[in-house]
């Protein structure tokens, strides 16, 4: 079968959103068959691996190629038709990427994303247990979905007054009012959801560094010598799910330092 002859599966978006996860953004959609599918283009361009045959690669995997669909993604006003590949099936089309000749730092981000990509995907949505909270979820940092929508509406509509603005030569006091209105609301929903996705500044990451220093040396005291720098900072990546402990993010931040400082007493008990 040829490349034009090929069937193009395309499916319908019930909701779209981003996450910012590992210092990049990955949209993916809920599907109207209950499925999470992650955009292809996004994880590639955040592994540095070429789209195109990627795309290839999964296609000449039965079980990879049947969870690869098209969707049309909105990017601003626009909808661009995507590559989008089931979230469940990411870590094993990742498995199959050639990774013996790339550079270890690269590689270790695959493997990375190839644990953890698909739980972040898949909590996306709703999924995450109910008793864990936005602030508990150290796994990823999401853009709500609800405030995603409704901050999209209140960007229409604020639009929609500036258009009359611009539009009437005399303003009446009623629009005015409006642009007001919704500016407003705009700049709270701003500010409750995304002051929690800030990483950290340069004095907590400083402090963050400092107790990972106490803790690399108490435990090295505690074993009789040797050096456990790397072992601690592996160790807060894989707790708290990031590649670099600046990546961490305000809401992570309290958690990180008492965590750090429960190692060191540990070491030292």
């Amino acid at each position: 079968m040829t490349e034009q002859e090929k069937p193009l599966r395309r499916g319908v978006v019930v909701q779209q959103a981003t996450v910012l996860f590992a210092g990049s953004e990955i949209t993916a959609v809920l599907a109207e068959d209950g499925s999470i599918y992650g955009a292809l283009s996004h994880l590639c361009r955040a592994l540095g691996l070429d789209g195109d045959n990627q795309v290839k690669r999964i296609e000449e995997q039965t079980t990879l190629a049947n969870g690869l669909w098209q969707f049309p993604l909105a990017r601003g006003r626009q909808l661009i038709t995507t590559w989008c590949l089931r979230a469940d099936l990411i870590p094993y089309w990742l498995a199959i990427v050639p990774t013996a000749r790339m550079k270890s730092e690269k590689r270790a981000r695959i493997t990375f994303y190839q644990d953890q990509v698909a739980d972040v995907l898949g909590r996306l949505f709703g999924s995450m247990p109910a008793h864990v909270s936005p602030a508990d979820n150290t796994s990823l940092v999401t853009q709500n979905p609800t405030f995603a929508e409704g901050l999209a509406v209140a960007r229409m509509a604020l639009d929609q007054a500036q258009f009359a603005v611009n539009r009437v030569e005399e303003t009446s006091d009623e629009i005015k009012a409006l642009k007001v209105v919704y500016e407003a609301r705009i700049a709270a929903l701003e500010a409750r959801f995304m002051q929690p996705l800030a990483t950290l500044d340069e004095e907590q990451a400083a402090r963050i560094a400092d107790l990972v220093k106490q803790a690399a040396l108490a435990l090295a005291a505690k074993l009789g010598g040797g050096n456990f720098f790397g072992t601690i900072y592996g160790q807060l990546y894989r707790t708290f799910n990031v590649t670099s402990y600046k990546l961490l993010t305000q809401a992570q931040y309290p958690k990180a330092i008492q965590w750090l400082e429960n190692q060191i007493k540990s070491y030292e008990s």
